[in-house]
C-alpha cells in the first residue's frame, strides 16, 4: 500500500508490518517502561489494537509512525494507571540524541510528569524513552516540529522547577 492510498491493509501486509516494526515498537515501549514483561505485553497490545483499527490507517504517514503513535499512547496510559511504579533514572549518557543535553538527568516519580500537559508529556516520553527526533514526534502527534520543540522546552523548564523543590 502506498502512502496516501487509504485502503485497508490486508492480512499479509499487516503480517509484514508486524515483522518489520515489532522490534522497533518493543524497544520504544521498553525504554519507557524499563520492564521486559510490560514491554512485551504492551507490544502485543499495540499490534492487536492496530490490527483491529487497521481500517483507520489512512496511509498519510508510514505504518511505523502510525504504530509508534499507538505504542506511545498505550504505554503512556499504562504508566499513568500503574502509579505504584517509578519512572527510571534518566542517564545523560544513555540519551545523547540531538538536543537532549538541555535536560537535567534526574530520577523522579511519575507524579512529576503529571504537571505536564498531555502534549508535553508525550514529547518527553517520545524524546527520552522513545529516543525519537523532533521531526518524527511531530509526525506522530500530528503537530508541527516547532510545536514539539516548544513543548519540549516548556516541559524541561517545568520539570527543573519541580525537581529543585
Amino acid at each position: 500500500m502506498k502512502k496516501g492510498e487509504g485502503s485497508v491493509p490486508s492480512r499479509n501486509e499487516f503480517d509484514k508490518w508486524l515483522e518489520e516494526y515489532h522490534d522497533m515498537i518493543y524497544a520504544t515501549i521498553y525504554r519507557m517502561t524499563r520492564n521486559e514483561d510490560d514491554a512485551s505485553d504492551l507490544t502485543q497490545d499495540v499490534f492487536l489494537r492496530a490490527y483491529k483499527k487497521r481500517k483507520s490507517f489512512r496511509g498519510e504517514s508510514s505504518p511505523g509512525t502510525w504504530l509508534t503513535r499507538i505504542a506511545l499512547n498505550l504505554t503512556y496510559n499504562f504508566l499513568k494507571r500503574n502509579k505504584s511504579g517509578k519512572w527510571q533514572e534518566m542517564k545523560e549518557e544513555e540519551h545523547k540524541a540531538e538536543q537532549k543535553t538541555d535536560f537535567i538527568p534526574v530520577s523522579f516519580d511519575k507524579k512529576h510528569l503529571e504537571i505536564l500537559s498531555p502534549l508535553e508529556n508525550s514529547v518527553v516520553s517520545a524524546r527520552i524513552y522513545g529516543d525519537l527526533p523532533y521531526k518524527q514526534i511531530a509526525e506522530i502527534l500530528n503537530s508541527s516540529e516547532n510545536s514539539v520543540k516548544v513543548a519540549w522546552s516548556k516541559a524541561v523548564k517545568k520539570l527543573r522547577k519541580v525537581v529543585k523543590k
